[in-house]
């Protein structure tokens, strides 16, 4: 398959569009909490900013699963083409992962009216740890 088929087979699809659509949600969520005394094209501009760090996230894990393909023998290696669309669409959903941790730890109300569940949560989270 191509490549253009393969990004469609990756994005395409109720699921996959929620995906993606979450992580934009979190990254706007993320930029107006963090710039919330800001104007709004500063904290659109940030939301972009994070989600291009995502898509650069999904490129970097999508060039290394390529390279990491190569190990494997040749009658069982995926295309190229399979190889990063997938990594791409990993990519993009740890960094939305990513940047929603992040914003469950350091900004107040991240989660809204789950807040204190997730803060109760962490809590007994790092409570085992330590």
């Amino acid at each position: 398959m191509s490549m253009e088929s393969e990004i469609r087979t990756r994005f395409g699809g109720l699921w996959n569009s929620l995906i993606l659509l979450f992580v934009i949600i979190v990254c706007l969520r993320f930029s107006s909490l963090e710039f919330a005394d800001e104007g709004l094209s500063k904290r659109i501009f940030c939301a972009i900013h994070l989600f291009m760090g995502c898509i650069a996230t999904g490129f970097l894990l999508g060039i290394l699963r390529i390279f990491l393909g190569f190990s494997n023998e040749t009658h069982t290696r995926a295309p190229a083409s399979a190889n990063f669309a997938s990594g791409l669409k990993y990519g993009i959903v740890s960094g939305g992962l990513l940047i929603m941790i992040v914003g469950a730890l350091q900004l107040n109300n991240f989660f809204g009216v789950f807040q204190p569940i997730i803060t109760g949560l962490i809590t007994k989270l790092t409570s085992v740890f330590v």
